[in-house]
């Protein structure tokens, strides 16, 4: 079924529309992507991440990489998937224990990864690993995808991102955890022992792993926002027709004031996420988008549709939590945004981060 929806996909002109033409895919700017990925969203993320491929995290690819797997991924004749959480390193990266050790012209990895999604389906994986330390004294500040804080905990450790193929000895694939969100989404576990590689399959740099990140993470915290524009839609969309049909005490129960300002709230945050939504889509195609863009886009829109999904079951009332409807879904699925591509809390740590930074530079 994967695979027939992505070439499906690839018939419509949808799949890898999130790449520049010179690298083969579709080209849209962010903006016209958001407007994608929104109605992408209202089916479920697992549908958007099928779609929207492959990661352009790719894009650091060399000329060789460049044949060798995103070629093949926009094609659609392999597909990708990325690793970088470990049961200790979630939030803070820097605290992953995965490592990968440069032995002449290889690397030997050892280590693991959980929550990788579709690893089960991949062809091959975007690791990152730590690949050492920098000499940097200690209460030095970090430049992360995620965060920049004072440090207490010594040298920091350099990250690199790889490129490993499925079926490298020492690389084994085996199934994760069951979620309650985004059950069409599959997660797993990565374990790597003794699994060699050659130096050429570093993707970017050696060391700047981060820098890697950096490019993918604030494109794909706008996805998950845009995302749950189209869900929060879809289930306003539901709320409103029920409050507007069903009846009791001899009325519409939207006529009830209760259910009415639900309603009324729920349409004003839904608006308010979009609208941060477009404005960080719209500044990344002008070039002048920043963390901070990212950040609220992505907080507020996850926190939206937890908050519009809550409500339109609320007015369901039991109906709501029945499988007979999209509803329960959507519910479920909702929570795993503010945890993922960067937890609410990470996000309100670097909007406060960029505000108070003129006060400690």
């Amino acid at each position: 079924l994967i695979r027939e929806i992505q070439r499906k996909a690839i018939e419509l002109g949808l799949f890898a529309a999130n790449l520049p033409e010179d690298s083969g895919g579709g080209g849209l700017s962010a903006f016209d992507m958001t407007l994608l990925d929104r109605e992408l969203g209202r089916a479920s993320f697992a549908l958007h991440y099928l779609v929207a491929r492959p990661s352009n995290i790719l894009l650091a690819c060399t000329a060789e990489q460049r044949e060798q797997y995103l070629l093949p991924c926009i094609r659609g004749e392999k597909i990708d998937c990325l690793a970088m959480t470990e049961p200790d390193a979630g939030s803070d990266l820097r605290g992953m224990k995965c490592k990968a050790d440069r032995q002449g012209d290889n690397y030997i990895i050892n280590g693991s990864k959980h929550f990788i999604s579709h690893a089960d389906l991949a062809d091959f994986v975007i690791l990152f690993a730590a690949t050492g330390v920098e000499e940097t004294a200690c209460g030095s500040t970090e430049r992360g995808p995620t965060s920049r804080r004072p440090t207490a905990r010594g040298p920091r450790k350099k990250i690199t991102a790889f490129l490993v193929d499925k079926g490298t000895p020492g690389f084994t694939v085996r199934a994760g955890y069951h979620s309650v969100s985004h059950r069409g989404y599959h997660n797993c576990i990565l374990e790597f022992t003794d699994c060699r590689i050659p130096v050429s399959q570093v993707l970017g740099e050696e060391h700047k792993g981060f820098e890697v990140a950096n490019d993918w993470l604030g494109p794909t915290r706008l996805q998950v926002a845009a995302c749950c524009l189209g869900r929060a839609e879809r289930a306003l969309s539901l709320a409103l027709e029920w409050a507007g049909t069903r009846k009791q005490f001899g009325q519409p129960i939207g006529k009830f004031q209760g259910v009415g300002f639900k309603l009324a709230d729920m349409k004003t945050r839904l608006e308010a996420a979009t609208l941060l939504t477009l404005q960080a889509a719209w500044k990344t195609d002008q070039g002048s988008a920043t963390d901070l863009d990212y950040a609220m886009a992505k907080l507020y829109s996850t926190e939206a549709l937890a908050f519009i999904a809550d409500e339109a079951l609320q007015i369901h009332g039991g109906m709501g939590l029945m499988t007979d409807l999209p509803l329960e879904r959507i519910w479920r699925d909702a929570r795993v945004e503010r945890i993922w591509e960067g937890t609410s809390e990470i996000q309100r740590h670097i909007i406060s981060r960029d505000l108070l930074r003129p006060f400690w530079q």
